[in-house]
């Protein structure tokens, strides 16, 4: 995106080997300058290309052209959030985008400006915007029923949860629909403490699980935590394979979750949550052997293993259809979102089938 050189990062000096891109900044700051128009941009871009010696970059063709879009503006939807939705929910850039189309692999602004979306809805969107077979199936479910119950029957939600069960190894069979990926951190996390009799829960530094009661305890990252009780929770020392103290040494992290459970807890725990692959903690891929050693701990110490795929799940990273299948794992419990619905609420938990029963009492 153009506007990516925006704010604090814009102001720093640059170094001397950074002139070129210092000098694009400047035309992007020109362009992002209160009353100048939101189609600067692509000048600034233009303009930017004789001094980088190289052509403006040019997306390919793409055989769709969204309809024009005559609603209301940057400023107006800016003023109309800042007046009626909570501060809290802050936008990407100075000038803000507006996006009104989508297709496939694309996304266009109120301008019709095409942009190449890499992000996907925050690991959303795994099919492309309003994908033809997507969009079939959701308009001839809602011609013949929206919603009804699970206390009656229809053959979908059946069908759904056996399809699920089909891509799970080992007896990871009984599935639990949810609302949001927190919410299905908060019930497995429930789950651990309701089977196992004990309260102490493991998770990782940097890890990222949700902001509810519980799964914000399990959240080990400062900037999204609240000054709310938070109990019964040990945040172990991240396998950070790039920054960590072992490198790629992954059975050197997991002691530390011997001696968590050794000092930190009666020697008993209810589980341990974990991401294969960390999100919303920069991408980070934990160290290879780290999680059959650490299961192996949390097992002997009474514990469920909870396996987080709500960013890395759902064949996302290329070569297996679940994250903590890289590390050789089978978890106890499986939770999911973003993507199992392409954008849609649509998510879950998976358990084995020994774990289910406690919920039904």
């Amino acid at each position: 995106s153009p506007q990516a050189g925006t704010g604090r990062e814009a102001e720093r000096e640059p170094e001397p080997d950074m002139q070129r891109l210092a000098s694009s900044r400047r035309l992007l700051r020109a362009a992002l300058a209160p009353g100048r128009a939101h189609s600067s941009l692509s000048a600034a871009a233009v303009a930017a290309a004789p001094e980088n010696g190289a052509g403006a970059p040019k997306m390919p063709p793409f055989a769709y052209t969204p309809p024009p879009y005559d609603g209301p503006r940057v400023a107006e939807i800016a003023q109309k959030r800042a007046q009626f939705l909570s501060p809290s929910l802050f936008h990407f850039y100075d000038r803000p985008l507006n996006i009104v189309d989508g297709k496939m692999q694309y996304l266009f602004d109120e301008d019709g400006r095409r942009y190449l979306d890499a992000f996907g809805g925050i690991a959303t969107v795994c099919c492309g915007h309003c994908h033809p077979d997507v969009i079939e199936a959701i308009v001839n479910q809602a011609k013949k029923i929206q919603h009804s119950t699970v206390l009656y029957l229809n053959h979908a939600i059946a069908d759904f949860a056996e399809a699920l069960a089909s891509k799970m190894p080992g007896d990871l069979k009984v599935v639990f629909f949810t609302n949001s990926g927190t919410e299905a951190n908060e019930l497995a996390l429930m789950i651990a403490r309701l089977y196992t009799g004990s309260h102490d829960i493991i998770s990782l530094r940097n890890g990222y699980h949700g902001n509810a009661a519980a799964t914000m305890g399990a959240t080990a990252q400062s900037n999204w935590k609240f000054n709310v009780v938070q109990t019964g929770v040990h945040h172990a020392l991240n396998p950070d394979p790039y920054r960590g103290a072992f490198g790629s040494d992954g059975e050197k992290y997991a002691r530390d979750i011997q001696e968590t459970i050794d000092y930190g807890t009666t020697g008993r725990v209810a589980g341990f949550i974990s991401e294969a692959i960390q999100g919303v903690g920069g991408i980070v891929e934990l160290a290879p052997g780290y999680l059959p050693a650490a299961y192996d701990m949390v097992r002997k110490a009474g514990g469920l293993c909870i396996a987080d795929e709500v960013q890395a799940g759902v064949a996302r990273t290329g070569s297996h259809f679940w994250g903590f299948e890289g590390q050789g794992v089978i978890p106890d419990i499986v939770t999911m979102a973003k993507v199992s619905s392409d954008s849609f609420s649509t998510v879950f938990i998976i358990l084995k089938e020994f774990v289910h029963s406690i919920i039904c009492h």
